[in-house]
This record gives structure tokens, sequence and C-alpha cells, in this order.
């Protein structure tokens, strides 16, 4: 019996995280500002993508700093899927967040026109 239900329980749980079938959006995440300091040497206007599926771009020459990269995931995967929540969800107006240091990078998440 319990292997049943937690047969149902992680396909529920993969259906909520893949969705579906529907597209993932895909995100531009953008360095917006440095409050006092980074480790990690983000500068104003670095980017990188969330594509499809889940993928992430950095562009050549740069890095993203794990930390801040590891805050922004839960956001990140909701916004993705921004669509299939509630109209009056959070995810739809927010698109600035900060990285856990409290003096440092403010991002903001972009999503890209499909």
């Amino acid at each position: 019996m319990l292997f049943c239900f937690l047969d149902f329980f992680f396909y529920d749980l993969y259906i909520f995280c893949v969705g579906k079938g529907e597209k993932m959006r895909e995100l531009k995440v953008e360095v917006m500002g440095i409050k006092k300091r980074c480790g990690a040497k983000h500068r104003v206007g670095d980017t990188f993508y969330i594509r499809g599926e889940g993928t992430i771009e950095i562009p050549d020459g740069k890095k993203v700093c794990l930390y801040a990269l590891n805050s922004l995931f839960p956001f990140l995967t909701a916004k993705q899927r921004e669509d299939e929540l509630p109209h009056d969800d959070w995810i739809a107006e927010t698109e600035t967040l900060c990285c856990p240091d409290p003096k440092g990078v403010i991002f903001r998440v972009t999503p890209l026109p499909e």
C-alpha cells in the first residue's frame, strides 16, 4: 500500500515540477545593482539565461555566483511556469530579487518573448 501511495505522490510531484506538457518560459536574469559588495565580482549589466526545459546559459567568460543562483532557483522555476499560476499570484508582479548577502546583488528576472 505504501508503495502505491509513493508512486502517486512522486508522479504528482513530477507533474507539478515539469508540468503537463506546457512549454517552460525562457528568462533573462540581469544584474541591476550592487548594494555594497559582490564576492563573485558580478557587475551591473551581467546577464545569464534560463532556457526552456530548465537549462542555464552563461555568456562566455562570465560566472554566476552559486549562492545567489541557489537563492533564485525557487523563483526561477515558478517564473518559468507563470502562466499556470493563479492570476493573482505574486510571481507575476515580481521581477527583482536579491542575493542572500544583504549588501549584495540585485537581480532582475524578465521573461523572454516567445
